[in-house]
């Protein structure tokens, strides 16, 4: 048998398939076996396509690859290349039978992998020449022919060769044996296959800059299990173990900067996913994937929402908790769909705030699966809250850490109510939560209760401050913060709640669907992915939302405050990437600034912010640029890039852009929109009737009451300040705005053009 090696072409270049079944011209991969040795009937051992413009190779052939590619519609005789990253059972355990087909089909293909690859071949051949034979002589061919069509070829590693239009490059990789990964190239697309390993260097430097490293999953977390301890072994030198960690793939990652992992290789069938990508957190912060058996990659939509509704979700957004219906000037009942100021916050309904005692002094947040601090204490430094955290034994438990901003901000509540300095309603719950107010005694405000967070701003506010975020819980609002006082220099002193638990909270997912929107993998939503360049006022933003048709749905609709903040990106801002706090896969329309500087604008919320004369006039924003003010009669980014602020909901285009506030905050009014969908299906507040309606095709609709307490309009002398333009004490037709100016003629009892105090009294319930 021996002597048929005479006869094979050494060429390692394949370039005219006589089968093929998959036609595409982008480099694809598909987990064809996503398991491990260990017999698992969700997930057939290690294999992977790839594909490109007819080309077909596996990688490994672990028990079920038959079974799979055939499931995939992909014949055996339709196949390239067959390589292998190294020779346990688990990974070749189907060779023979996929090669002996080849063969009988005529097949030109191409078999490598580390030594001893060709010894196998030989083998099979020794082993069944005669049955080969017998088969090969019912179409009048023998072994000696058949061969011909095929290379196996032993590789060592470094080794660069082609198959088809795919460029393939090896790199040897630590295991318990010879192991090779292997990078794939194609049309300007990058796909690696890691193979079984611990950390190796030489993965990193493979890998750089891939589109996507299909890696070894050692150490992923099974769903109702701890994690293993990883050792404080050193894991750039941990040679011996045949597996790498959680800490091992996400440094190689991270070293390698690819754009997307998937994990595989798995020893059981359900994995935590939210603990495991938290551990992956820890060094990468890419897009982590699952590997299922037939995954596509890479992933479309339809694989992600799939995905979705079966997934937990690592970052769930808590919902605003708010309940009422607002115009731009009063309170309002329940709008209907296609009426003005349909699709505000109220009309629909997220995951409802949920909060157990401890009775430790701790409360534990029943949506997000973090634990809290109960009672903040007194005030202290941002370097005395790290330390307070790193020692603190709370509840009996000793991984206390300070939040981030995100975490901190899943606590806020819409349904406050600040009056300028003056508190009304808290942005917290204080059933659960203890909140002070600014001490009057010693000249603050009583909303100088500022709680900060662990997320220091990557620019500067102010006079070149360093700045720290904190939400404020008594006004409503994220601002930044000096950690210095500017005029003593000495340390700032504020609030901080400590928190643990869910590590992985705040952390995206993201993947672009390339359809015009991106997934959040981690909370569940698909946003817009590039804003329409036009700013609008908020009752033009919400019909906006509501009437978007984009990708194939029109379930769209304007963000709660809580959903758009989850999208910033605190460690990007103009002043240090020169670009918009968010990830770089959305598109951000620029803007100048009142000085005429490069700027990127404020995007509406369908959120109320009740503040001030009039509670219903303004409406929460995020600024994805400088969240600027004028101060001195200098503009400057008084609040950073990330924070959350208030507009008015509506006015005349030309009087904006204008200043406000201590700051001299900058007022748009016409900000931008990015819409955003729930990946599984919305729960919608239904119009005609007040009840809960979740929405489900092909389902009854599961209904339940719903209050609708709305809050006391405002009075005739606050309209009068909001809306009194010329200030002669009377609302004409062009001065009013929303639903006052709708019902004008109705108010305006005797014709004169006018709505006076005593017309709007006599108005009626509404």
């Amino acid at each position: 048998m021996r002597s048929y090696f005479l006869l094979i072409a050494l060429c390692l270049s394949i370039n005219f398939p006589l089968f093929s079944q998959q036609n595409t011209n982008q480099l694809t991969a598909t987990i064809i076996g996503s398991g491990s040795p260990k017999f698992n009937t969700e997930r057939a051992g290690p294999s992977v396509l790839i594909s490109y413009n007819n080309i077909n190779i596996l990688v490994d052939m672990g028990n079920g690859t038959q079974a799979n590619l055939n499931k995939n519609n992909t014949k055996v005789r339709s196949l390239d290349g067959l390589l292998f990253t190294h020779h346990h059972l688990d990974h070749n355990e189907e060779f023979t039978p996929i090669f002996i087909q080849s063969l009988l089909g005529g097949n030109k293909v191409t078999i490598s992998g580390p030594a001893p690859t060709t010894t196998m071949v030989h083998n099979i051949l020794d082993t069944y020449e005669e049955d080969i034979n017998y088969r090969l002589s019912k179409s009048g061919r023998n072994l000696k022919n058949a061969i011909k069509n095929s290379t196996y070829t032993d590789l060592k590693g470094n080794d660069s060769f082609t198959i088809g239009d795919i460029k393939i490059t090896t790199t040897p990789v630590n295991h318990t044996i010879t192991t090779l990964a292997y990078r794939f190239e194609a049309g300007n697309q990058s796909i690696v296959i890691s193979g079984d390993l611990t950390y190796s260097k030489s993965l990193s430097v493979l890998a750089k800059n891939a589109d996507y490293l299909i890696m070894d999953s050692g150490g992923a977390i099974e769903l109702g299990k701890k994690a293993r301890p990883n050792g404080n072994r050193n894991t750039r030198k941990n040679t011996q173990k045949a597996h790498v960690n959680l800490a091992e793939s996400s440094l190689m990652a991270k070293e390698a900067n690819v754009k997307n992992v998937v994990l595989t290789h798995f020893n059981f069938t359900d994995i935590d996913q939210a603990a495991t990508t938290a551990e992956m957190r820890k060094n990468y912060k890419g897009n982590v994937l699952f590997a299922k058996d037939l995954m596509k990659i890479p992933v479309d939509k339809n694989i992600v929402i799939e995905n979705k509704t079966t997934q937990q979700l690592s970052y769930p957004i808590v919902d605003t908790n708010v309940k009422n219906f607002y115009s731009d000037v009063e309170s309002i009942s329940k709008p209907s769909e296609n009426e003005a100021f349909y699709g505000q916050d109220a009309n629909y309904l997220g995951n409802t705030p949920s909060y157990t005692n401890n009775n430790n002094q701790t409360i534990t947040d029943n949506v997000t699966g973090l634990m809290w601090q109960k009672d903040m204490g007194e005030k202290m430094t941002f370097n005395e809250a790290f330390s307070k955290a790193e020692n603190a034994t709370l509840g009996g438990y000793s991984d206390w850490r300070i939040p981030t901003i995100k975490e901190l901000y899943s606590l806020i509540l819409f349904s406050g109510q600040v009056k300028g300095e003056k508190a009304i309603k808290m942005f917290i719950d204080t059933e659960y939560f203890n909140q002070p107010l600014g001490d009057i005694n010693a000249n603050e405000r009583e909303i100088d209760a500022q709680t900060w967070s662990a997320t220091e701003y990557v620019g500067k506010t102010m006079n070149a401050d360093a700045t720290v975020f904190g939400v404020n819980f008594v006004d409503g609002r994220i601002k930044g913060y000096p950690k210095n006082n500017p005029r003593t220099k000495n340390e700032n002193k504020m609030y901080f709640r400590m928190v643990r638990g869910n590590t992985a909270y705040g952390e995206n997912n993201f993947i672009d669907n390339n359809d015009g929107t991106i997934s959040d993998l981690a909370t569940g939503l698909m946003w817009q992915k590039a804003d329409d360049g036009i700013g609008k006022d908020w009752e033009t933003s919400l019909s906006y939302a509501e009437n978007l048709e984009l990708a194939s749905h029109s379930d769209w609709r304007l963000p709660n405050a809580k959903e758009l903040q989850s999208i910033v990106d605190y460690s990007r801002s103009i002043q240090t990437t020169n670009s918009p706090a968010i990830n770089p896969l959305f598109e951000t329309t620029k803007i100048t600034d009142p000085n005429g500087d490069e700027q990127y604008p404020y995007f509406s919320t369908s959120t109320s912010h009740l503040d001030g004369r009039n509670p219903f006039a303004s409406a929460v924003y995020i600024a994805f640029g400088e969240a600027q003010g004028k101060m001195r009669n200098r503009l400057m980014d008084v609040h950073g890039a990330g924070a959350q602020r208030s507009d008015p909901k509506s006015g005349m285009k030309e009087n904006y852009p204008e200043y406000f506030g201590p700051q001299g905050d900058v007022r748009y009014v016409y900000n931008y929109v990015r819409a955003v969908r729930d990946i599984t299906p919305t729960t919608k507040l239904n119009t005609d009737t007040s009840t809960i309606q979740t929405q489900k095709a092909g389902t009854k609709t599961e209904q339940k009451p719903v209050n609708n307490n709305n809050n006391t309009p405002p009075s005739f002398s606050e309209l009068l300040e909001k809306m009194d333009t010329n200030k002669d004490k009377k609302l004409s037709k062009s001065e009013v705005k929303g639903r006052l100016k709708e019902n004008f003629d109705q108010r305006d009892k005797n014709g004169d053009g006018f709505i006076t105090e005593e017309e709007m009294t006599r108005r009626g319930n509404r």
